[in-house]
This record gives C-alpha cells, sequence and structure tokens, in this order.
C-alpha cells in the first residue's frame, strides 16, 4: 500500500508540473501572463475530486498526502521565482520516493507503534526520542528500506563550551584540517568499494528492463549506495556537532561546491584539457561532501549559539600563517608549505587553516565580512609579490596585529 501510495503521489507531481507548464506555455503565446499566478495550489487543489473520478486508482492514497504533494509542487515554484532554486522536474519512477501526513490530529504514536491514516498501527525501530509536538509525519523509500520522520516544534538548544575559535580548511585528500594542527578524514569510498559499484551498475545495465533480475539488481546497487551514504553522514554529523558544542567560532572557507566541480569537458568547437582528470577530482570532492558538512555545521552551531564564518578561500594555501606573504612558491608541493621569506614550514592544509581563522577574527571583529574584490592588488615592499591577508579585504597590519 505504500508503494501505490507513493507512486500516486508521483504521478499527481508529475501531471500537476505539466498542467502548469501547458498554463504558462499558452498564457505566453497570448501574451496574458498574469493567468500563470492564478494556477497555484487552490486550484490544483480543487481539481483533485475530479481527477479522483477519472483515475480511480488515486484513492488508493491518503487524500491529505496529495494535497501535502501540491502544496510541495507550489513552494517548489515559488522558490523557483524567487531566484533560490532551480525549475522543479519531473520524478522518476523507481527512485524510492514518499509521502508526507501533514494533518498531525490524525497520527498515533504509541512506543514502537505509530497509526497512519489507511494504514492502521505500523511498526517502527524508534531510534531516538520523538519529543515536542509533532507537526507531520513522512514516509519515505531509500533502496529496499522504508524510513519515517517526525517533524516535531520545540526548543532544541545544544550546551556550548565555548573554547577558543577554529578555523577549518576543506580538502580532498584530508576532508577537514583545523587551525589546531588536528585532521579529520570523513570516510569516503575505497578504491574496492568504487569497483563493485560500477560492477553492480554493469549488471543493471545487462538486465532487460521491466524484470525481476534487473530489479534485484538495483536493489543491491541502492543498498550498497544508501550504506555508504549512511556511513559518511554519520561522521559529518558527530564531526559537526563535536565542533558545535565545543568552540565558541568556527570559520570555514566559502566553497562554491556546483562551480568547482563543473565538467572541463568543454564544447565541440573548444573541447576541454585534462577532461579524465578534473572528473576523477569532481568524484573525489563529491564525496567528501563538504556542503553537507557545512549545512549541519550552519544549524547546530544557530543551536549551540557558536558563531560560523565563510571567508573567501583564495590565497590561503599559498599566504603564509607567520609572516603573511603570499606567492604560489609557497606552496611546494600538495602536502608542504615553505615561505620563500621567512622559511616557515609547515603542513601546507595546516597553514591554510590557520590563514581561514585570521581572516575569520579580524571579520568578527569588524562585525561582518566586507565586499572586497577577491584580486584587489596587495603587494609586498620589497618584491611587489602579493601579500595577502586571507583575502576578505583585511588589511595587512589589521591582519598582523
Amino acid at each position: 500500500m505504500l508503494v501505490q501510495a507513493c507512486g500516486a503521489n508521483r504521478w499527481l507531481w508529475n501531471w500537476a508540473l505539466r498542467y502548469r507548464e501547458d498554463v504558462w506555455l499558452a498564457a505566453k503565446s497570448a501574451g496574458a501572463t498574469g493567468l500563470v499566478g492564478s494556477v497555484g495550489y487552490n486550484h490544483l487543489s480543487s481539481l483533485l475530486v475530479g481527477l479522483k473520478e477519472q483515475y480511480p486508482w488515486l484513492k488508493l492514497a491518503p487524500h491529505h498526502t496529495l494535497q501535502a504533494t501540491l502544496r510541495d509542487l507550489d513552494q517548489a515554484f515559488s522558490a523557483f521565482f524567487a531566484g533560490r532554486a532551480g525549475f522543479p522536474v519531473y520524478r522518476r519512477k523507481g527512485d524510492g520516493g514518499s509521502i508526507r501526513f501533514p494533518d498531525a490530529k490524525q497520527v498515533k504514536l504509541e512506543g514502537d507503534l505509530v497509526f497512519l491514516p489507511k494504514l492502521g498501527w505500523v511498526r517502527f525501530r524508534r531510534s531516538r526520542p520523538v519529543d515536542g509536538k509533532i507537526r507531520n509525519v513522512t514516509v519515505g523509500r531509500e533502496g529496499g528500506h522504508w524510513t519515517i520522520s517526525f517533524c516535531v516544534e520545540g526548543n532544541y538548544t545544544m550546551p556550548n563550551a565555548g573554547c577558543a575559535g577554529i578555523g577549518l580548511d576543506l580538502g580532498v585528500e584530508r576532508s577537514v584540517a583545523m587551525s589546531s594542527g588536528e585532521y579529520v578524514s570523513l570516510p569516503v569510498p575505497s578504491k574496492r568499494e568504487d569497483q563493485r559499484l560500477r560492477r553492480l551498475q554493469r549488471i543493471i545495465s545487462r538486465r532487460f528492463k521491466g524484470s525481476a533480475r534487473r530489479r534485484r539488481a538495483v536493489e543491491r546497487h541502492a543498498k550498497m549506495k544508501r550504506n555508504l551514504a549512511n556511513r559518511r553522514k554519520d561522521a559529518a554529523h558527530k564531526l559537526s556537532t563535536h565542533l558545535a558544542t565545543t568552540h565558541a567560532l568556527i570559520v570555514i572557507e566559502d566553497l562554491k561546491i556546483k562551480q568547482m566541480t563543473a565538467t572541463a569537458a568543454g564544447t565541440v568547437a573548444e573541447p576541454g584539457r585534462n577532461v579524465r582528470q578534473k572528473a576523477g577530482l569532481n568524484r573525489s570532492m563529491l564525496a567528501n561532501a563538504h556542503a553537507d558538512f557545512r549545512r549541519m555545521l550552519a544549524y547546530k552551531c544557530e543551536r549551540s549559539g557558536a558563531r560560523l564564518e565563510a571567508v573567501n578561500p583564495a590565497y590561503t594555501s599559498q599566504t603564509c600563517s607567520q609572516c603573511h606573504y603570499c606567492a604560489p612558491e609557497n606552496r611546494k608541493s600538495q602536502a608542504v608549505f615553505l615561505c620563500v621569506a621567512c622559511g616557515h614550514q609547515q603542513n601546507a592544509d595546516i597553514n591554510a587553516a590557520i590563514n581561514i581563522m585570521t581572516a575569520g577574527l579580524a571579520a568578527t571583529v569588524r562585525g561582518g565580512l566586507e565586499e572586497t574584490p577577491a584580486d584587489e592588488p596587495r603587494t609586498h615592499p620589497s618584491s611587489g609579490k602579493r601579500k595577502l591577508s586571507g583575502s576578505t579585504g583585511i588589511p595587512v597590519k589589521a591582519l598582523a596585529a
């Protein structure tokens, strides 16, 4: 029944998305763009009764879950028009799926049993206490497993030890390098695990679509990817919780992950170079999930009262953390930093983390980051080389102080 309900909600999402696209194209051709704004949740929700008469299998899904799907689509369009997200996409059959029960009055919770509309009492593994007022319940499928999550309302503050601030340098070889001199490597897929994933993908490609053997192969592939993702998220959650509850200030790099992991293939007229090497680097960067780690840090710092600063990462790996002299020659290799001005030698990632921390402290003193171009010329007094302060517009004297 859950599979049928997820399928009904997926179909309704795709139908409503196509409906809004057709209305937009018709209004554009007729020059009446004002009609597009009227095709929102209220209009689409009024069509549900007629859709259920035309497609009786829609009645298999609880009515409130169908309304929640239409509301999600309306919010997706609102985010698109506001520039916060891309255009909504169609949902594919077989990509998991989920349904949300928005009416908390219809949900009952007793121990490890939950009562859901049209499903009755369902047993689940209660991995953590459900504290607070339940707002809605979401049931989703990940591979061959079903999960249930409760959205609750309450006060969820976290304790904070208030220790000194710390700077974080995010990398590929070492996931997180700290200004305190510590390293943390998040669990990324090993070489053997990558080979097994590719082998499972090849098995899927050899199976006939719609066959039972292909379905089992897809489930094996999804199960392995789910285990790898859960392993990485568990480590990221533990690290972000430790940092947010220990330090009063956390400074990280303001990385543009989407731009950094763009393909280097180029075009037919201007083909790219080192495409395979860039593809491998992109996979390694995405395997560390820096964006997820930053998202976790953001909301956990908000709960613990810690301050999270994101600074421009430009030239932080080429600037000496002692004399603040910046030159490409300082970075001898991926792991070794040797300043050509003062002779300071240190691990390159730790040196960059110290520069990030220094820039974040200066930004905190000013009350926030300044909008200063990253390529603003800053020169060394004697040699004419750039002498940077973490690329955040901080004067060299102020940074040294």
